[in-house]
């Protein structure tokens, strides 16, 4: 059997794949009813994988959804999604990967057993009839036998799903990021430098509050700062508390979606929580780009589509062309399902050197949408949401268009032949992003003082060691920060825990990324943190009077104790559990976590500030870099060709320019041909994140269609499983319901039945007694009693009495 260059076996072709006849009409295995609907029209679809390679036709397949055709209607061609009428139903994810649905088990053992059946006859078709009317062999030995055949049917299947997968989002950014060594390196590498430029933005803002401070300027305290804090320092330790939440004023909070052309800076308003919002607190909490509001989000941003290229293009509309930083988000990969209408796009934030900056780059593109896009605006305002122009050409010219290797053309093309250009567009967010991010209200147990010392050496453990292995600069720590607050000893003996903590809390979040009281994680990147995708995304308020929160409720719990509660601690005590020691559930979470990240972290410290991810991925990192490197050189050599005179001149068959020596001729390949220079670099990445890629075992595929037959049509079913990935067959599980359903209704149909006979039964005695006492009346009224008083009424109805009209009067003739 043929292999790919990763030494797998390839499946059989699509010409080799055999002819897929009509679906059975036959009696299910497990219901031998004739009349059974399960048994009625079964899909038929070919036992064998998909091809490997996907072929831009679709294969023919056959339908027996309907009940009652002919044979000849089977034969039609049939779409892979469930609903064939266009524009009714979005089209499934893992139609893309796969042009035809995996089959359940029973599907498929019906198929194969018709083939079969149709192969006996056509091999018997010279012999005598009696010897025709012969039933074939048996298909499997056994139900045994039957399930390992369909289990290695389903795992090729689901290798070549998975295989088409990697190939379509090879060169995607998010996926060569959670593959490749290099990729991750280069990014911890990124995330690196970002940490200590923050950790510089956030000394300027302590050096510029301490500067107000010394000329006078007076910080002003938040009036829901808790009363046993005094005056802040200066205006940075203030905007760094966290102890002013309070509890929201309603539960049905919503966010008010203003129009696309209200004023920019306006933001959402979440109501209801008011007094939480992030414009009233905690505003040091903020990222440097985001308080100075100097970023823009920019959404819908396709796979294919690299931070470079978003660089580029809004690089083309800032008036000095100054360096812009540029942050993806995550993927969402988790809601990836039939619904889905843009799978794997992501959200980029883009930050600017200053907010003027960023204002010019916005108006600029605005007047460039209303000269050249046709939008006309309805105000002078700037609209909400504005359109950039991406140039997304492929990124690695992966094209066959070097077809030697060294500029030669391919056969049968042209000289003419290039990289050619796409474009894309994606959405400019123009509001602010300060007043978007999230803020969530601790519980009492959580915000309570008593927590306050223990978490500051927590805090400060976790930044220290964090600092050592980022290689923070010196003076730019949280230890050098902290005393740069509180120079004196005196000043550092008087300074409240609490302070400490909601400062060191406010530098975890910002220069590492790290979240205390969401579970003690950490982001990998800014842009999963602006996206509000991971729990550092969140900002922390703790509540605001806990500990009297927590002495009332103390006090309540002891009421009800002394008011009859003896056997519920006596019942506590003897089980080990004492209801007065127990501890919050929130509480005990948030010691676990945190002494997880201690863990974590101390093992990053013993690897020392020159490991950047771990020892495995950065040894890959380097052997592909240097695979790279070698790449370069040999491609270098191999498209450049050297005249006797010693110009050099470009061996691409459409350019052929001539140069003075080969150091012109290697500038002019790196500058006007990078892009193919990139296609032979990212190729010594693919085998590293082929291998990784086999050892994943939650890949970020959709969920397959399982054609399940007539009656449960196409279901989706998740593939797991790292080096034999597999499909769970969801049609057992959904028969079984099925006939749960159907006995239930059986079940309910016979209740009915019986009491309506018991109901009709009850009739007919009431009817019974009704006539006995109606023959008893009619015995009774025989007898007359001739003592018996009788009061005879008579009435008198004058309704029905007919009045007759007076008779008229003869008219007398005059005589003439």
């Amino acid at each position: 059997m043929a292999v790919d260059e990763f030494g797998r076996e390839l499946p059989p072709t699509a010409a080799a794949l055999p002819e897929r006849p009509p679906s059975p009409h036959q009696n299910h295995r497990r219901r031998p009813r004739s009349n059974s609907h399960r048994d009625r029209g079964r899909s038929s679809v070919s036992p064998s994988p998909s091809s490997y390679h996907r072929s831009g036709r679709r294969r023919e397949r056959v339908d027996s959804r309907d009940v009652g055709r002919d044979d000849d209607d089977f034969h039609r061609p049939r779409s892979h999604s469930r609903d064939n009428v266009e524009g009714k139903k979005r089209r499934h994810p893992s139609e893309k990967y796969a042009d035809q649905p995996l089959l359940c088990q029973y599907v498929w053992e019906q198929q194969l057993q018709r083939q079969h059946r149709a192969e006996h006859h056509a091999d018997d078709k010279d012999d005598s009839a009696s010897d025709q009317d012969k039933s074939p062999p048996p298909l499997f030995a056994s139900p045994e036998e039957a399930a390992t055949q369909y289990s290695d049917y389903n795992s090729k299947y689901c290798l070549n799903y998975v295989r088409t997968f990697f190939n379509a989002h090879l060169d995607d950014a998010w996926f060569r990021l959670r593959l490749s060594p290099l990729v991750q390196y280069r990014h911890a590498a990124n995330e690196k430098s970002r940490a200590n430029a923050e950790a510089t933005e956030f000394r300027k803002e302590i050096l510029h509050s301490l500067e107000e401070s010394n000329l006078g300027v007076i910080p002003k305290k938040d009036p829901d700062c808790p009363d046993y804090l005094g005056p802040p320092k200066c205006s940075f330790v203030s905007s760094c508390r966290l102890g002013v939440g309070t509890k929201p004023t309603s539960f049905s909070a919503h966010r008010t979606q203003p129009s696309r052309y209200d004023a920019y800076d306006d933001g959402y308003v979440l109501q209801g929580e008011d007094r939480n919002r992030i414009e009233r607190h905690a505003k040091s909490h903020l990222h440097s780009f985001i308080k100075t509001d100097a970023c823009i989000k920019i959404g819908d941003v396709p796979p294919h589509v690299t931070d470079d290229m978003i660089s580029n293009a809004v690089l083309r509309y800032c008036p000095e062309r100054k360096e812009v930083s540029v942050w993806s988000g995550e993927v969402s990969i988790k809601d990836i399902d039939e619904e889905t209408s843009k799978p794997y796009h992501r959200t980029v934030f883009c930050s600017f050197p200053s907010r003027d900056a960023k204002e010019a780059m916005l108006d600029k593109l605005n007047r460039y949408d209303e000269d050249h896009g046709g939008v006309r605006r309805r105000s002078s305002k700037m609209p909400r949401f504005l359109e950039l122009e991406v140039d997304c050409t492929d990124v690695y010219g992966r094209r066959e268009i070097d077809a030697d290797g060294s500029g030669g053309a391919p056969p049968g093309k042209g000289k003419n032949v290039g990289i050619p250009p796409k474009l894309c567009q994606v959405m400019v967010y123009t509001g602010s992003l300060t007043s978007q991010q999230p803020v969530s209200v601790l519980s009492a147990a959580v915000s309570s003082r008593e927590r306050i010392k223990k978490d500051r050496d927590s805090v400060t453990t976790l930044a220290s060691t964090l600092d050592e292995v980022r290689e923070i600069t010196r003076g730019n720590r949280l230890a050098d920060l902290l005393r740069l607050l509180f120079p004196s000893e005196v000043e550092w003996a008087a300074v409240d825990d609490e302070d400490v903590l909601d400062v060191s809390i406010a530098y975890l979040r910002r220069v590492h990324l790290f979240s205390f009281y969401n579970g003690c994680t950490m982001a990998k990147s800014v842009g999963s943190v602006l996206t509000y995708s991971h729990p550092v995304g969140t900002i922390h308020l703790r509540l605001r009077n806990a500990d009297e929160i927590l002495k009332k409720m103390a006090e309540e719990r002891g009421r009800a104790i002394i008011e009859g509660v003896a056997e519920a601690m006596e019942e506590d005590d003897v089980s080990g559990n004492n209801a007065g020691g127990a501890k919050d559930m929130l509480v005990m979470r948030l010691n676990d976590s945190i002494a997880k990240a201690l863990e974590y972290v101390r093992k990053m410290g013993e690897r020392g500030p020159g490991c950047l991810i771990d020892e495995e991925t950065d040894a890959a990192a380097r052997q592909i870099e240097s695979a790279e490197r070698q790449a370069k050189i040999a491609w270098l050599e191999n498209h450049g060709m050297i005249d006797e005179d010693g110009r050099a001149r470009c061996s691409f068959h459409w350019c052929k320019k001539l140069f003075k020596d080969k150091a012109f001729l290697q500038k002019h390949l790196l500058k006007k041909h990078s892009d193919h220079l990139r296609a032979e670099c990212a190729k010594c990445h693919d085998q590293s994140m082929m291998i990784a890629w086999d050892n994943d075992e939650n890949r970020p595929v959709p969920p397959v269609l399982v054609d399940c037959g007539a009656k449960f049509g196409n279901v989706s079913s998740a593939v797991v499983g790292s080096h034999t990935p597999i499909a769970n067959d969801p049609e057992p599980k959904l028969w079984r319901e099925e006939e749960e359903r159907m006995a239930e209704e059986e079940r309910r149909r016979q209740e009915q039945e019986e009491e309506e006979r018991l109901a009709e039964e009850e009739r007919q005695r009431a009817e019974l007694r009704r006539q006995e006492a109606l023959a008893g009346e009619k015995r009774k009224g025989n007898y007359v009693d001739v003592d018996d008083m009788v009061e005879e009424k008579v009435e008198l109805k004058l309704d029905d009495v007919a009045v007759v009209p007076p008779a008229k009067k003869k008219k007398k003739k005059k005589l003439l």
